[in-house]
C-alpha cells in the first residue's frame, strides 16, 4: 500500500474547509436570521419564527432543531453501516463523498429562504424538513471522509499530521464564514435589505463550500492507499460492540461537552459583540480573525504537547481552557475595561482550547478503531464515526434549543442581555462535566 502524502494529503485535507464552512454558515448566522435582536429588526431584519417559550421551556426553534436531529439519528448510523459494507467501483468511502456533497451545499443555502415573509408556521415546517436533509446529507459526506482518518494513516504520527492539516483547513472553513461573512453582510447592506444581504451571502458561501467538498473526490484513490476491506458484521453486533468499548463511552462524553460550549460561543457571538459589547455586526469579523489566528499558531504546539502529556491529559486541559474563557466571555461589559478589548483580549485567548478541540478528536477516534479491530478483526471505523457524528448532531441540536430558550426567557438586546450571558455560563457548565468524563478515558497504548 502507498504511502499517502504530498498533493492528494492536501487536497483531501482540504475538504475538511467546505463541511466546516457549510456547517458554520448556520451556525453563526441562522439564529440572529430568524431571531435577530430589537435594534436589528429596527433596521429592517424580519422575525420569521416566534421567540415565545411554550410550557416554560419550549421554543419554536428548539422544537424545529430536534425534529431534525431525530430524523437525522436515524440516517448516521445507517449511512456508516452502509460504508463499512459498501463494494462500490468508486470506493466504500468516496462514492458517499461523491453523492453527499451536492446536496449539502444547497440544504445550508436553503435554510435562509424561508417561505413566508414573517411569522408563521409554514416556516417552521419548511425548517424542519431543510434541516433533516441538511443533516441526512452532512452524514452522507462527512462520515465516510473521516473514517478514512485510520485508513488512510496508520500510526499516531501520520494521523496526527493528517488531522492538523484537516485542522488547518477547519479553521480556514469557518474563518471564512465568521471573518469573511460580517464583511459580505457589511458590503451588500450598502445596496440590499438586510434579508437580502444575508442571502446572498449565504448563497456565495454554500458555492464555495461545495468547491471544497470536491476536492477530496479526486485526491483520495482506496485501491491505491487503503487496505482495509468491506465488512460483513450485523448492524446491531456492530453497535454494541462499539458501546462495549469503555475508553470511547468516556471520550464522548468529553468531546460533546467540548463541542456544546463551542457550538454556544460560535452562535452567541454576534448577539454577544451588538449587546454585551455594543460594537456593530463588523467587530465579530476581529473577534474570530483572533480567535483562528491564535488556534492557527498553536496547532504545532498540539503534537508536542501530545508527546509530552498525552491525549487524555490535553483534552482535559482544553476543557477547562473552555470553561474558564466562556466564564470571562460572559462577564463581558461587567468589568472595568472597555469591553470591546475585553471580549477581543478573550477570544485570542480561545485560541488554544478551540486548537485542540481540531486536532486531537479524530485521533482519539482512530485509535479506538485500532483498538476496536484488534479485538474483533472487523474493520467499522465508519460506524464509529457515525456514532460520534449521530451524538455530536443531537448535542448541537440541545445547544442551538438552549440558546433560543435563554434568548426568549432571559433577553438578547442591549437592554436586557441576561440571556446572552446565561448561554455563555451554560456552556462554561458543560465544559466542566466534559473534564469528569475524560477524567475516566483510559488512552489506547494503556488498553
Amino acid at each position: 500500500m502507498r504511502e499517502f502524502k504530498g498533493v492528494r494529503l492536501f487536497l483531501y485535507s482540504a475538504s475538511a474547509a467546505g463541511f466546516s464552512l457549510l456547517d458554520s454558515i448556520w451556525l453563526t448566522f441562522l439564529v440572529v436570521f430568524l431571531l435577530p435582536p430589537k435594534e436589528m429588526v429596527a433596521e429592517g431584519m424580519t422575525l420569521y419564527i416566534s421567540n415565545e417559550t411554550f410550557f416554560g421551556v419550549i421554543t419554536t426553534l428548539g422544537v424545529v432543531m430536534l425534529l431534525g436531529r431525530i430524523v437525522d439519528s436515524i440516517a448516521d448510523p445507517l449511512v456508516a453501516y452502509g460504508s463499512d459494507r459498501s463494494t462500490s467501483k468508486w470506493g466504500r468511502r468516496r462514492s458517499f463523498l461523491m453523492f453527499g456533497g451536492l446536496p449539502l451545499a444547497v440544504c445550508s443555502a436553503l435554510l435562509f429562504f424561508p417561505p413566508v415573509p414573517q411569522i408563521s408556521w409554514l416556516n417552521a415546517l419548511y425548517l424542519a424538513v431543510v434541516f433533516s436533509l441538511y443533516f441526512i446529507f452532512y452524514t452522507v459526506y462527512v462520515c465516510p471522509y473521516l473514517a478514512l482518518i485510520p485508513e488512510l494513516g496508520t500510526t499516531e504520527k501520520s494521523r496526527l499530521k493528517i488531522t492538523t492539516m484537516q485542522g488547518y483547513f477547519l479553521l480556514i472553513g469557518s474563518a471564512s464564514v465568521m471573518i469573511g461573512g460580517p464583511l459580505l453582510l457589511d458590503f451588500f447592506m450598502e445596496t440590499n435589505s438586510p434579508t437580502v444581504a444575508f442571502q446572498r451571502m449565504v448563497v456565495i458561501m454554500s458555492v464555495l463550500g461545495a468547491l471544497f467538498l470536491y476536492l477530496a473526490v479526486f485526491a483520495v484513490d482506496e485501491k491505491r492507499f487503503s487496505d482495509a476491506k468491506s465488512s460483513d458484521f450485523s448492524f446491531a453486533d456492530s453497535w454494541r460492540k462499539i458501546f462495549n468499548n469503555k475508553p470511547f463511552r468516556h471520550y464522548l462524553v468529553a468531546n460533546l461537552a467540548m463541542q456544546f460550549t463551542f457550538t454556544t460561543i460560535r452562535s452567541v457571538a454576534i448577539h454577544l459583540v451588538v449587546t454585551l459589547m455594543q460594537s456593530d455586526i463588523a467587530m465579530s469579523s476581529t473577534l474570530f480573525a483572533l480567535i483562528f489566528l491564535v488556534a492557527a499558531l498553536c496547532f504545532p504546539f498540539v503534537g508536542l504537547l501530545v508527546k509530552k502529556w498525552g491525549k487524555k491529559t490535553l483534552m482535559m486541559v482544553g476543557l477547562a481552557l473552555f470553561s474558564l474563557f466562556s466564564l470571562l466571555m460572559a462577564l463581558t461589559g461587567l468589568t472595568p475595561v472597555n469591553p470591546v478589548i475585553w471580549g477581543l483580549v478573550v477570544a485570542g485567548l480561545m485560541g488554544l482550547p478551540v486548537a485542540i478541540l481540531l486536532v486531537l478528536p479524530n485521533v482519539i477516534v482512530s485509535e479506538c478503531c485500532d483498538a476496536d479491530f484488534k479485538r474483533t478483526g472487523e474493520h467499522r471505523e465508519a460506524m464509529y464515526f457515525g456514532i460520534q457524528g449521530l451524538l455530536q448532531k443531537v448535542n448541537l441540536g440541545f445547544a442551538t434549543a438552549s440558546l433560543a430558550f435563554m434568548f426568549s426567557t432571559f433577553g438578547k438586546d442591549i437592554a436586557n442581555p441576561l440571556g446572552v450571558r446565561l448561554s455563555l455560563v451554560l456552556g462554561s457548565f458543560i465544559a466542566i462535566i466534559g473534564i469528569i468524563g475524560m477524567s475516566r478515558y483510559v488512552e489506547q497504548r494503556d488498553v
